[in-house]
């Protein structure tokens, strides 16, 4: 399967800089808002990475799930954690999901 992790994220950040460039105040509103919604509360942070990873996965997000990895792997997140809790994802979306359960795989062997 072609699905070049480090490539994805490199065009991903370039095209996002472009458009912070061209809508620099929405852009970053939509950043604060992030940082709040991320930020420890009732949940700690560490979860809302893998709640993020596993949305993503529900999603069929390719973008998203390489930095949920990331994130997840800086919280501290194993792999089997991190594929286990994909598994949700799974019973969300359907068989179809496990085709990004596959790039979770992947994004944490290339990241880790």
């Amino acid at each position: 399967m072609q699905y070049d992790v480090k490539n994805t994220l490199e065009e991903f950040n370039e095209l996002m800089r472009d458009i912070r460039k061209t809508i620099p105040e929405q852009y970053g509103e939509f950043i604060k808002e992030k940082e709040s919604i991320i930020h420890s509360g009732k949940i700690q942070k560490k979860t809302k990475w893998l709640l993020l990873l596993v949305s993503s996965v529900a999603q069929k997000c390719p973008i998203c799930i390489p930095k949920a990895v990331q994130n997840c792997l800086k919280a501290g997140w194993s792999k089997e954690e991190m594929l286990e809790a994909c598994m949700v994802a799974v019973l969300v979306g359907g068989s179809s999901a496990m085709t990004y359960v596959t790039l979770v795989n992947k994004a944490i062997e290339e990241l880790k």
